[in-house]
């Protein structure tokens, strides 16, 4: 009997205490209908996707559903209402689980190469250097063939860059040469690295293991 009572106050206490941690999320709405007549979409994922952030100011909230917004550089989280509400707070990093595989990004607001959206996909967290992608989207108009009527699509690049330990930063090709050629202080052990384990520079995790393994030098 003791130990029955015992699991139902442990058990109200963590209810309570997830209850009141999912309340502390502090939202602001957002404008709504602001991509009408779009074709495509301007999230990473369409739908909801289970994640966490990290604030500027260093709260961590868990288990939230989220959107990333690739045109405006914007985190969001779903209300309880299913309102689209964002941080009050700015996010300076966050994690997406699409189908239970973490995805992280980081805020890194010195590389210029990108208009308004800071978050970077973090690939490889090394300390000499980390392995940054940036998929950016932007708004194009146009006409098919024939046709006089304007449609407009978002339009998605990718991109990728080394991030020195130091804040320098390079923005690169994924291949050999344009890796080597940044990373030219360990070049004789990552030629042989590539030999032995047959680098595909056509696959991030490949490229990642490399730039990985060049951490460990």
């Amino acid at each position: 009997m003791k130990k029955t009572i015992l699991y139902v106050v442990l058990f109200l206490i963590a209810f309570t205490a997830r209850a009141q941690y999912m309340q502390d999320v502090n939202g602001k709405p957002l404008m709504a209908g602001k991509y009408v007549d779009v074709v495509g979409t301007p999230y990473l994922f369409e739908n909801w996707t289970k994640g966490e952030v990290t604030l500027s100011d260093g709260k961590n909230y868990k288990d939230l559903d989220l959107k990333y917004d690739q045109i405006e550089g914007i985190v969001f989280f779903k209300g309880k209402n299913g309102a689209d509400l964002g941080f009050t707070s700015p996010v300076k990093s966050f994690i997406l689980y699409p189908n239970n595989i973490a995805m992280s990004f980081i805020e890194v607001p010195w590389i210029k190469e990108v208009d308004k959206d800071p978050y970077f996909e973090l690939l490889n967290d090394g300390k000499k250097v980390k392995f940054l992608k940036k998929t950016m989207k932007v708004i194009r108009e146009g006409k098919a063939y024939g046709s006089a009527t304007t449609t407009k699509t978002f339009s998605e690049n990718t991109a990728y860059y080394l991030l020195k330990a130091d804040g320098n930063y390079a923005k690169i090709k994924k291949d050999k040469k344009a890796l080597l050629g940044v990373l030219n202080d360990k070049s004789a052990e990552l030629e042989q690295y590539i030999k032995d384990k047959k680098t595909n520079f056509k696959e991030d995790a490949s490229v990642a293991a490399l730039v990985e393994y060049y951490n460990t030098l």
